[in-house]
């Protein structure tokens, strides 16, 4: 069996990294201790062993601790990064109700998508919120077919009508009171900013949020209708995704320049309904919300197959990562998130 191959990687001097972690730098002691120097070696080392991950990139206050490249991956790479696309619509939308095209998260869908999409009241009250938070109560159940493959997914994305698919779907909880996680219902709210705001969210994301954090001419995938997927539809590189966190840590903020509103990154990654057991137990809007082993919030962008931006405020650390999923199995694509989720959450964030 061939060994994963490590395409590029970066380091920082060892008196940096220690510097930038806030124990110790050049002229400040040690340059380092043998476990400090085996604990983020060790971390490296196992993903140098997987061989669907692509990128592993370690930030502390906006700058770069440690970056590896696997497995014919890059910092300028472009990987389709499914779910993530969850957080970046988010932000898209933050930026929206920044600039008053998107006027509320409670904005009814029967108002946002108009009676020729809504045509069943017992829909017509979901909001932008419901929507963004995954609790509208349309039955969209597609993680329970994650060990079998997202079959669910599969049949929505290749329905003739993407919107009429998840309109279609019967209520099955009242809105806002049963988290659902559902790519279907969230890509509504990209239908909703697209209506209220005259422009498509690929668009309008390119033009306010992507192009001043430098990310141009990325991909984003349209439904048939022609909306951009607001579930999983994006294409970003590793230094894009590095941009994203770097944005959440900074509150909105990119050189200087408030990109989205701080109120909103802060609601956006603040817990607001329950989502679960494990690491991530409640869920933003489009971001998982959780806490790290030392009891740290953070908040992730969750992508299928290993497609992660993790951000530790309380240690100004952003960890990313981005991996191959084309062409393999659901069953490889999910015991390959478990890999890189371990790898970001118990190997790389405790260092810091």
């Amino acid at each position: 069996m061939r060994t994963p191959g490590v395409r590029l990687r970066q380091v920082v001097p060892a008196c940096l990294w220690l510097a930038v972690a806030g124990v110790g730098g050049c002229g400040q002691g040690p340059p380092s201790t043998p476990a400090q120097a085996d604990a983020i070696e060790a971390a490296f080392a196992q993903a140098r062993l997987d061989p669907g991950l692509r990128s592993l990139v370690v930030s502390r206050g906006g700058a770069t601790v440690r970056a590896e490249y696997f497995n014919g991956g890059g910092p300028d790479t472009p990987e389709y990064v499914w779910s993530v696309t969850k957080s970046v619509l988010s932000l898209t939308v933050g930026a929206a109700l920044d600039d008053g095209c998107l006027r509320s998260l409670d904005q009814p869908i029967g108002e946002l998508l108009g009676p020729s999409l809504v045509t069943d009241p017992a829909k017509a009250g979901v909001t932008l919120r419901h929507l963004l938070t995954m609790s509208s109560g349309i039955d969209f159940p597609e993680a329970s077919f994650y060990a079998s493959g997202p079959s669910l997914y599969d049949a929505w994305i290749q329905a003739p009508d993407q919107v009429a698919f998840v309109m279609a779907r019967p209520v099955t909880a009242a809105a806002g009171t049963r988290f659902e996680y559902g790519s279907g219902t969230i890509h509504l709210a990209s239908v909703a900013l697209t209506r209220a705001c005259g422009v498509g969210t690929s668009i309008f994301a390119g033009e306010r949020l992507l192009s001043p954090l430098g990310i141009t001419g990325r991909t984003w995938e349209a439904d048939r209708q022609g909306y951009s997927n607001g579930g999983a539809g994006l294409s970003l590189t590793a230094a894009d995704m590095q941009a994203i966190g770097n944005l959440v840590l900074d509150s909105g903020r990119s050189q200087g320049r408030q990109v989205v509103s701080s109120s909103w990154v802060r609601a956006m990654t603040s817990a607001q309904i329950a989502a679960g057991g494990g690491a991530t137990q409640w869920y933003g809007y489009g971001w998982w919300v959780g806490r790290t082993g030392a009891g740290d919030p953070f908040a992730l962008a969750n992508g299928w197959g290993g497609q992660f931006i993790a951000v530790v405020p309380a240690k100004g650390l952003v960890v990313t990562t981005a991996s191959r999923t084309a062409d393999q199995p659901a069953s490889v694509s999910m015991a390959q998130w478990e890999r890189v989720f371990e790898i970001v959450y118990s190997r790389v964030i405790p260092l810091f």
